[in-house]
């Protein structure tokens, strides 16, 4: 071969290998050094806690133990009726409609004035049906006053009833 020739195929070579190597790191991101490096971690310092001795008496005999008073029993009865009024819940039947837009509608219109809204379907004879409900209150006067309030915003007469589960 030629000398002339020799020394161009290698100066090709090696100019292939040198873009090879140099022009990819032209078009990568920058290497980003942060994920390496390690931080060191402060741990913060133990709290201090203060008892107050005034706030927690401890009987010192057994005639302070005597003198306090009788716990509160409490029958069967009684917890049997608090746990049913706890149990009633009140709901605002604002509407019942054949379509579900209907419904839908409605719905979006009295939860965008702040109210909890529900929408159930039930089976009748006429088909399905939609009701919408606002609610539930566990206290009836509240359920009262926020009946009067979805009235007047929306110029309807809801019904109030009571759920018991």
């Amino acid at each position: 071969m030629d000398q002339d020739l020799k020394q161009r195929l290698v100066g090709a070579v090696v100019i292939t290998s040198l873009a090879a190597i140099f022009v990819p790191m032209l078009f990568d991101d920058p290497i980003d050094e942060t994920g390496k490096m390690i931080s060191e971690l402060k741990i913060p310092d133990v709290p201090v806690k203060s008892f107050k001795a005034a706030s927690v008496s401890v009987p010192k005999s057994i005639n302070d133990v005597m003198n306090l008073p009788e716990p509160t029993v409490i029958n069967e009865e009684m917890e049997r009726q608090s746990s049913v009024s706890n149990r009633v819940r009140w709901f605002i039947q604002v509407g019942i409609f054949g379509q579900e837009s209907n419904a839908v509608s409605l719905r979006n219109k009295i939860r965008k004035q702040g109210f909890p809204v529900t929408i159930a379907s039930v089976a009748s004879d006429n088909g399905m049906l939609y009701r919408v409900r606002v609610g539930p209150e566990l206290d009836k006067k509240r359920a009262e006053a926020m009946k009067a309030k979805v009235d007047k915003l929306n110029n309807i007469k809801g019904i109030l009833s009571s759920v018991d589960e």
